[in-house]
């Protein structure tokens, strides 16, 4: 006959056990968490992507094409064509911009904030990490200023330090002028948009506006002239 000392250590165990189980199922159902916004985006079709990143292409062309030209420019990309070029033509085209574990990202843009989402796996894990951003420009700096309102495993939050660092790498070898602040305890990425543009022989270029609506992002600027 179990003595009552022994028996009452062996069930307190077992219930610790059941709750680190049951605490452990949690946990990974929390990671393997889909939003919505990110399933609807992946199960959109490969044709549809394709047109949709063309367009995305085509617009950026004419806007290659129109801030060489004196005076104030804009325009207009939606949540769509980008998803469709990220779809279609990120891996194909730049093969190496996306850090290791990362794969499939989209976007969903909203009047206030963009979300980004994308699959990420490694040895230990495998889950969608999503992001909110908020996105202001500094017309005084020509700096877009983004700040990292949110960064989640599926439910679960996310500590910030490796994402900032991998980040800040990823600016680095694509020699962009990115540095780090904080707002009110957030972490703001700092990007400054060069006022000069070799490739394009222009001067004086400056991002005035970054306008959220519902589904699509509006670039306002202006462009002093060409060399």
């Amino acid at each position: 006959m179990i003595r009552k000392p022994l028996r009452f250590f062996l069930l307190t165990t077992a219930a610790l056990l059941l709750l680190l189980v049951m605490a452990g199922l949690m946990l990974y159902q929390a990671t393997r968490h889909v939003p919505e916004f990110y399933q609807q985006a992946l199960e959109v079709s490969p044709q549809q992507q394709a047109t949709a990143g063309d367009e995305l292409e085509r617009q950026v062309l004419e806007l290659h094409n129109e801030i060489q030209d004196e005076g104030r420019w804009q325009a207009v990309f939606n949540e769509d064509q980008i998803n469709g070029w990220l779809a279609s033509d990120l891996t194909e085209k730049f093969a190496d911009s996306l850090p290791n574990g990362v794969s499939a990202p989209r976007v969903a843009i909203g009047p206030e904030a963009v979300r980004l989402a994308c699959q990420y796996q490694d040895h230990r894990i495998e889950t969608v990490v999503s992001l909110t951003l908020s996105l202001a420009v500094n017309r005084q700096s020509n700096e877009v200023a983004i700040t990292v309102q949110q960064v989640r495993a599926g439910l679960l939050p996310l500590p910030l330090k490796d994402l900032l660092d991998e980040v800040a790498a990823v600016a680095r070898r694509a020699e962009l002028d990115l540095r780090w602040a904080q707002s009110a305890g957030a972490p703001v990425a700092l990007l400054r948009v060069p006022a000069e543009i070799p490739s394009l022989e222009v001067d004086g270029f400056q991002l005035d506006e970054i306008a959220l609506g519902e589904g699509e992002i509006r670039l306002i600027g202006q462009t002093a002239g060409q060399r």
